[in-house]
């Protein structure tokens, strides 16, 4: 349950898969879930499954590239009712790859998380009920934060000073990964932007700011603040873990690594970015899908309604007893005790009030030219204005806009 870029990694390894029954009468359903690499969580979902009464449901724990498999079942028929994804895809929602699931998610949809709901909603259409949100975010070192003065950065500028404050010759100030990019996706938000427009018929990440946050980062790389060349890029806190800078790019679910290892950790949001800016948390989800070719419709919608909108207990075990999510009917996370205080209220307070999700129409056509621009602005020092604006050119070509 842990996530990387848009998506999860590190969740899990690269072989076989497996099956376990459980359940009650009625229909025999097939749930998949990718591997995730925190313990007890193939239990768990075992444990969910023999709980359900009106239908037996076998869970298959699917090991390997669980994108790829699930795309070949979903095209082949290959035996899935029930399965979580973490991206929803235009092409196959069109297709009928995937059963909507409005009905379901339409009268409560209220009780989510707002953001949470983008990621699954094609125009007026929901395809998929949340199941986790996994907010990204920075952490700070407060000791080191105290002894310097500094508060937690609201301005892009703010980070950029304290980052450069606390660099030293044994620790800089900021890890954005190896690539310096791992706050870009973030900052579109953060710079009054958008991926896409609200009509979806045009891009809308080219604004001021995102070129002058881009260039504050060229700066910082010229100016040796930022860590590169780590054993871990991102995702894995281990080099913020071990002194390597005092600021890192995370996400949520490596908060209790964190907190165990190390007893001065805070947590800050993205800083707003230019003068139309604003501080946001991006939020990765996975979310509980229908297969569109399942034979079994009307009892795999009842068993989803059933665990990822009636069964609250568990959601919240799911979400925080094995690795650290936030769960996103907002009643559910109000009520979790390990989001009452601490870090983990400062990321549920971030998610309820200043969570952002990308699109599922920001397919690869229409993100490769933005994805190509970042890395030519950051690897290269191309010019971020006018990177952007050629981006914002072949992405509305993409879309026929």
């Amino acid at each position: 349950m842990t996530l990387a870029g848009a998506g999860l990694a590190a969740c899990g390894g690269n072989t076989g898969g497996l099956t376990d029954g459980g359940g009650g009468g009625g229909e025999t359903l097939s749930q998949w879930y990718h591997q995730y690499g925190e313990d007890g969580t193939k239990e768990a979902a075992t444990k969910y499954a023999e709980g359900y009464e009106d239908a037996a449901v076998s869970v298959n724990w699917v090991t390997g590239d669980y994108a790829s498999r699930l795309s070949t079942a979903l095209l082949s028929g290959g035996g899935v009712d029930v399965f979580e994804n973490n991206t929803i895809n235009v092409d196959k929602a069109e297709q009928g790859r995937y059963v909507e699931l409005t009905d379901l998610v339409e009268p409560v949809k209220d009780q989510f998380n707002k953001a949470s709901l983008g990621p699954v909603t094609i125009g007026d259409a929901i395809w998929g009920i949340p199941m986790l949100l996994d907010p990204q975010h920075f952490y700070y070192r407060k000791s080191l934060f105290e002894k310097a003065g500094i508060a937690p950065p609201e301005t892009f500028d703010d980070l950029v000073a304290a980052a450069t404050e606390l660099t030293t010759p044994d620790q800089k100030g900021l890890f954005l990964g190896n690539n310096f990019d791992a706050s870009c996706w973030a900052m579109v938000w953060a710079a009054g932007g958008t991926p896409m427009n609200e009509a979806r018929d045009a891009v809308a990440y080219n604004t001021p700011g995102y070129a002058e946050g881009l260039g504050a980062i060229q700066q910082m790389i010229a100016d040796e603040v930022l860590l590169t060349g780590a054993p871990s890029d991102w995702a894995d806190p281990a080099a913020f873990g071990a002194g390597l800078s005092a600021i890192t790019w995370g996400g949520c679910w490596a908060l209790p690594v964190l907190e165990e290892s190390l007893d001065d950790i805070g947590v800050f949001s993205h800083p707003a970015v230019g003068s139309e800016g604003k501080q946001v948390a991006f939020m990765g989800t996975w979310n509980e899908q229908v297969a569109g070719n399942s034979e079994k419709v009307d009892a795999a919608k009842a068993f989803a309604q059933w665990l990822w909108i009636d069964q609250t207990d568990s959601q919240t075990d799911w979400a925080l007893n094995y690795g650290f999510h936030i769960p996103p009917l907002t009643a559910v996370a109000d009520e979790a005790a390990a989001l009452k205080d601490g870090n983990g209220l400062e990321i549920a307070t971030m998610a309820k009030e200043i969570g952002v999700t990308g699109p599922p129409e920001w397919t690869g056509e229409i993100s490769t030219p933005h994805a190509d621009a970042i890395s030519n602005v950051l690897k290269n020092g191309a010019d971020p204005a006018e990177e952007l604006a050629a981006a914002e050119e072949a992405s509305n070509r993409a879309i026929g806009s």
